[in-house]
This record gives C-alpha cells, structure tokens and sequence, in this order.
C-alpha cells in the first residue's frame, strides 16, 4: 500500500513577469515503510514539491494541480489533499504527516523556550495539560539524545548549536509518531560530524515507529545511506527512477550520471575534477525540448527539437531520455 500518491503534480508561481513553472508532470509514490529520496541541483524543484505535500505553499502566488494528490493515514483512511482545508491539514499535519525543514534556526521561534515549543505539540494535538505534556517533551529529548534535557528546554534557540536544533525539530516531527516523514535538505548546515549523527537519527526514528521517508536532498552520500529508492529530478521533471542500488551503480540517465562523476573517488588519483557544465535553467527560460540538452554531452538534434518522455523500461526503470540502450555508457 502506498502512503503517498501523487500523479501528474503541476506547481506553478504567478509572478510580475509571467507565470513560472516549478513543477511539471511529476508523478512520485512512497510505500508503507519505504523510504524514498528526490535527488537534484538546486532549484530543481525539490523542496517545492515536499512543501506541496505538506499544503504549505500559499495559493496565491502558487497554484498546483493533480491528478491524483492522495495520503492514506494509519486507519486506512484515504486524504485528497487537494481538496483538503486549512484546519483538516492542521488536523493532519504532526499527527499523520510531519516535515523536517532545512534550516531550524528559522523555523523555531527565537522569543519561545525549547520546551515551550515542544510542548505546543501535545497540548494542541493531545490536549494535554502544560505540567503533562512538559513531562513528554523531556521525554522526546531525550530520546533523540540532547543532554540534560531539563535545562535545555528552558533555553531558547540562540542558545543551542545547530546540531541539537535539529534534534529538537526531529523531535517535534517525530513526537506523534506520524505515518509520513518528510525530511528537506535535514543535514544541510551541519558539519560532517553531526550530519551523519542526524542521518542515523532520523533512520532509527523512521524504524522504530515505522514511518514511511520522503528524504529531499542533493547529497548522494545521503541518498546511498538512507533511500530505498530514488526519484532523479531535474528542472521540474523526474528524470530517472529507480532503487538506490540501480540508480549509483547504473545510471540511465546523462544527468544522473554526470551527478554521480562530479563525486570524487576517494580510492582514485584526481588531477580533474569533474564539473556539469553552465547552471540549471532558469524556470522561465526553460530549454527547448530535453531540458538537459543544453549541458548534456550526449545531446543529439532530436533532443533539442522535443521532449523526451519518461520511458517504463519494464524492470522498475524510468527514464526521460531518448537513448533506451547501453551504447551510451560504452563510450
């Protein structure tokens, strides 16, 4: 069964100069307990797409449309999120599905005490009283290893490094124990160190109280050790798809391949490194056909002219790209 289903998904942002198109066509699943990443460059439309699975774009400037926008929560009972208003989302929101945003130094509130924050979770989802629900705020902390939980959470933010604000938005996540954790660029500001402490974290998380992932990111380190699967996305259209395994050993596409060389082999002498050449496109001044065409070494006429469809290559492969062979990666 799948947690998530979203077919067809179309963001577009109205602005001064015309409407942009963020997202076009995307079609993404995640199963029961299956954790999945969306990998890319930035402005890709990554975090676009988590925010709208979320509700969390304001409409206007954003408009999005689906065929198919459903999250079934751990009754059985099917949500069209689209068709959803604010208070049913709210009603959703941290009890069914929660996110893990970018940067908590702006999502927590600078003038809020770290326990005040957590403890809005279950007096407002549980209705609990504030002495009961400051008791399973301690109890959150320390199950997502912050030290000396009791004081921490009567310091604010600036107080904490970045490393324990993400505890505490894990926490807060995590504090329900929802069927959907959607986790966005989580290990971004936080050194090596900390970024695996995190990502071991939320993996523990996700297995103990059996949530589904949806992981956004750019990192590959951090696609190899947390996702099942991988959607490859790419100026606003999934690109490739497949299982971890498939998608690093054995790309089909030039842009997941030309993602995977710009990683430097650590067992390997470099003298080069590789880089993807120009930028990603602007959203409004999109290439004509393949999106990809204008930094692809392998771009032909064809894929200057028209779009490549994403192709079922019949074994759990997905590719937007008009080369269905392996003569590709020979040469």
């Amino acid at each position: 069964m799948n947690v998530l289903d979203i077919k067809n998904l179309k963001i577009l942002f109205r602005t001064g100069e015309g409407f942009v198109r963020a997202v076009e066509g995307v079609d993404i699943h995640v199963g029961e307990g299956e954790r999945v990443a969306i990998v890319g460059e930035s402005g890709c439309g990554k975090s676009v797409t988590s925010l709208a699975c979320m509700r969390l774009l304001q409409s206007p400037p954003a408009y999005y449309t689906a065929d198919t926008f459903d999250f079934v929560s751990r009754d059985g009972t099917r949500h069209n999120l689209l068709t959803k208003s604010e208070n049913e989302m709210l009603t959703l929101r941290a009890r069914e599905m929660a996110m893990i945003f970018q940067d908590p130094s702006t999502f927590l509130n600078p003038v809020m005490t770290i326990g005040e924050q957590l403890d809005e979770v279950f007096i407002y989802h549980k209705n609990m009283k504030p002495k009961e629900a400051r008791v399973h705020t301690i109890e959150m902390m320390k199950k997502v290893g912050i030290p000396d939980p009791e004081m921490r959470a009567n310091q604010y933010p600036h107080e904490l490094s970045g490393g324990l604000k993400q505890r505490i938005l894990i926490a807060m996540a995590t504090s329900l124990s929802p069927r959907l954790l959607i986790a966005d660029e989580p290990t971004t500001a936080l050194d090596v160190t900390i970024q695996a402490q995190i990502l071991r974290l939320i993996g523990e998380r996700c297995e103990k109280e059996k949530m589904s992932l949806l992981m956004i990111t750019h990192d590959l380190g951090v696609v190899r050790e947390m996702a099942d699967r991988v959607y490859v996305m790419y100026c606003g259209k999934i690109v490739e798809e497949g299982t971890v395994d498939e998608i690093l050993s054995h790309p089909k596409h030039p842009y997941t391949k030309a993602l995977i060389d710009t990683v430097p082999d650590m067992n390997t002498k470099t003298e080069r490194f590789v880089q993807i050449p120009h930028n990603v496109p602007h959203p409004m001044n999109k290439p004509k056909g393949c999106y990809f065409s204008n930094r692809c070494a392998y771009c032909t006429e064809l894929c200057t002219q028209k779009q490549p469809p994403l192709y079922d290559r019949g074994d759990g492969r997905k590719v937007r790209c008009y080369y269905k062979t392996e003569e590709l990666w020979e040469k």
